[in-house]
């Protein structure tokens, strides 16, 4: 860091290069936070994204994508295999995004088989509705013939028992806000997982915002 307290061409100069020291020091940051199994951004950027669109006042919706049964799978035919799951739902999203998003939406890998989406909400109700669909048609490349005909794999459950678990499926959770109701963005977050663990309820693959949690929860 250059520390100079000179009003002329040489203290402008270390203005600047002090400014991009810390310029750099924060890409670095999340150069280093990205996923080494997606390349996408990780935890650091995505909180910063969140706070930045919640403190813009602009209305916009953070979705969490979570993959269903992804453990007793893994278990089943080995985490290297899992982890091409992944790299293929990562690339659902960004698949999604070139098809029904725009260059503002913003893409972050949560760990494991979790994902964020950041976006308008009518953006991010095309994106999420394809993201279903897509899923649910790419997946079953993944199983083995005869776990795709009876529509389940045999794993071992946590207690060691040999149990049938349905195929993976997605769920996706949405919830929307302008900065006004959540004040930071583990508050949204949470909700977001709320109505992530509301959707892992249903049947086979879904897309829940959470209007749509508390109007069946009642």
């Amino acid at each position: 860091r250059l520390r100079m307290d000179r009003e002329d061409e040489i203290g402008h100069l270390a203005k600047a290069f002090d400014t991009m020291t810390q310029r750099l020091k924060i890409l670095e940051a999340l150069h280093l936070d990205a996923s080494p199994l997606t390349r996408l951004p990780g935890n650091l950027a995505i909180e910063q994204e969140i706070r930045q669109r919640l403190s813009k006042g602009q209305t916009f919706s953070l979705c969490h994508i979570d993959l269903d049964n992804f453990k007793p799978f893994a278990d089943a035919y080995g985490y290297a295999w899992g982890s091409e799951v992944i790299k293929e739902t990562a690339l659902i999203l960004e698949d999604v995004k070139r098809e029904a998003g725009s260059e503002e939406d913003f893409i972050g890998h949560i760990g494991g088989d979790d994902f964020v989406l950041l976006s308008s909400p009518e953006r991010a109700c095309r994106m999420c509705t394809q993201m279903v669909a897509q899923f649910e048609g790419r997946i079953r490349k993944f199983y083995n013939e005869e776990d795709r005909g009876r529509g389940f794999s045999i794993a071992k459950d946590r207690q060691g028992q040999q149990r049938h678990f349905p195929l993976i499926t997605i769920t996706v959770s949405m919830v929307t806000d302008d900065g006004t109701t959540y004040q930071n963005p583990l508050e949204m977050a949470k909700m977001a997982a709320e109505v992530k663990e509301y959707g892992k309820r249903l049947p086979g693959s879904n897309y829940v915002t959470k209007e749509e949690m508390e109007a069946n929860e009642g």
